[in-house]
């Protein structure tokens, strides 16, 4: 086994466990971009991390908003590469995509929340 095949296999089995260090999210896409025309939420396992407007870390919490965030997935199970401006749905709440790369196998998503600061 080379090393790409490695990192691919550690990816599922280390990275994006549930068991290790990553953490189940729902995902909501919406068919055309229209909510009436219907909702998809999937639960998927990837790493999230939250920060405040100033960039300071947050812990993740029943009833906190974060204003930043950023998603560490497999490309893989998203199905799809968000593009910049697009809107991101994570845990029901509404980002806009700030950034998008696939470094080393994972593809990581930069979100900010709409509206500025919110209470």
């Amino acid at each position: 086994m080379n090393l790409k095949e490695q990192m691919e296999k550690d990816i599922q089995s280390v990275f994006m466990n549930p068991n290790e260090f990553a953490e189940i999210h729902t995902v909501t896409t919406y068919t055309n971009n229209d909510k009436k025309t219907g909702q998809k939420d999937r639960l998927l396992n990837m790493i999230v991390e939250k920060f405040t407007l100033d960039g300071r870390p947050i812990p993740s919490t029943e009833g906190v908003s974060a204003h930043n965030a950023i998603v560490h997935v497999d490309p893989k199970v998203l199905v799809y590469t968000p593009r910049v401006d697009q809107n991101f749905y994570l845990d029901l709440m509404q980002y806009r995509v700030m950034g998008v790369s696939n470094d080393t196998g994972i593809l990581k998503i930069v979100l900010q929340a709409n509206g500025g600061k919110q209470p």
